[in-house]
């Protein structure tokens, strides 16, 4: 895929009926009412609350009198504390959403940087990326796993990729360790991100990087194994059962939302021409989960109503409830798929599924390339069935 030129979509968002209504729809939203896209009364709460968590569990286990097997559980407790900031204040902020200032959303972004992940370097691979081109080979980093899954009916099969059902669930719990330890040192060896080519990182972010990594690697461990009695032992099995928690919650919110049979997994031409409008081939390549679950859309920060922030990501996810309304009501109008899954397990498990399918199929043939022609129906053939693009089933 080197060969290809810079990837572009073919067609304006405002060439289609449903992207320039959807538009226009947002803005009376916003308009009407007379809000501000951005952080309300309700995040500023959330994120007092994620800062709260993340220091008073931390304090716990540093000042709290703990038997080993307390201390496991206290760093998963700081997990918990890790995750909900991460989900409600730092992606927002790392996309631009939280404030109409960018010097906030550079430091609230930097929750990342403070719990173990790169701000900059997740904005290369996340919003650069894969909210650019989503499902997109040779452009979104999330379709790359080194070999290891066969996410898209593009990659190569390989012989145990028959198995990757099964062992993901233990692969994905391993993400964030790697995440904290390798990944970002890794990317930054890479040069490409989307349309976006990397000559040289800017000091400043890389000062951040390595600063935000002595931070968490300093506080996380080497206090709590210099200053706690607890044995040395207790603080490393915390430590490492705090990461396959966060890890495995990680997968469990965002792999869904992509990889699902009833995604498209579109592919750019010679000339990088991708034959769709980015806010359909938002929809077509998207889905959403647990729309009906107000806590776990509130402690995930939105991620399950993953549509409307792909479609905007600039939007503070305080609001992403009600959009989503506006985009399942303007799909229906317009004769379109809205696709969810009612439940969160639900979701995984027919991501799963997908993985599976993959795994055991040497090639899944598409009638054609979801997202590539406009208003046709469109099926995949996985395991010699047809699906078609009906709405998802119930689980």
């Amino acid at each position: 895929m080197s060969d290809i030129a810079p990837f572009k979509f073919t067609q304006e968002p405002t060439s289609s009926a449903f992207g320039k209504t959807l538009a226009a729809r947002v803005d009376d939203y916003f308009r009407q009412r007379g809000l501000s896209r951005h952080a309300n009364a309700e995040m500023v709460l959330k994120t007092t609350l994620a800062f709260g968590m993340w220091m008073a569990s931390y304090l716990w286990l540093m000042t709290g009198r703990l038997t080993p097997l307390a201390v496991i559980g206290v760093y998963l407790v700081h997990g918990f504390a890790q995750l909900f900031m991460t989900f409600n204040v730092g992606h927002d902020a790392n996309h631009g959403a939280y404030s109409k200032r960018k010097s906030v959303n550079r430091v609230l972004g930097c929750v990342f940087d403070l719990c173990g992940g790169s701000s900059y370097m997740w904005r290369l691979m996340h919003n650069t990326s894969h909210h650019s081109f989503v499902n997109v080979r040779g452009a979104d980093t999330t379709l790359i796993s080194g070999d290891l899954f066969r996410f898209s009916p593009h990659d190569a099969r390989r012989p145990f990729h028959r198995y990757q059902h099964l062992y993901a669930p233990f692969i994905y719990s391993l993400s964030t360790l790697d995440w904290v330890f390798t990944k970002d040192y890794r990317w930054l060896f890479h040069r490409s991100f989307g349309n976006k080519r990397i000559l040289k990182h800017p000091p400043g972010e890389l000062a951040v990087l390595f600063a935000g990594k002595a931070f968490f690697y300093t506080y996380i461990l080497v206090i709590p194994l210099v200053y706690l009695k607890a044995p040395w032992y207790a603080i490393l099995a915390g430590f490492t059962a705090m990461h396959l928690y966060t890890g495995f919650t990680l997968a469990l919110i965002f792999q869904p939302n992509h990889f699902n049979e009833w995604a498209a997994f579109p592919e750019a031409d010679r000339e990088g021409h991708i034959a769709n409008d980015r806010i359909r081939h938002i929809f077509d390549t998207t889905l959403d989960y647990a729309r009906g679950n107000p806590i776990a859309t509130w402690f995930l920060g939105g991620l399950n109503l993953h549509i409307i922030h792909h479609m905007f990501p600039g939007i503070c996810h305080v609001h992403y409830p009600a959009l989503t309304g506006i985009v399942k009501s303007t799909a229906e109008e317009l004769g379109l798929h809205y696709r969810e899954t009612r439940t969160i397990s639900g979701a995984f498990l027919d991501h799963l599924e997908w993985l599976k399918a993959l795994g055991n199929s040497s090639k899944v043939e598409r009638d054609a390339q979801r997202g590539a022609e406009r208003g046709e129906r469109v099926l995949v053939k996985v395991r010699g069935d047809a699906i078609d693009g009906a709405p998802l089933r119930e689980r």
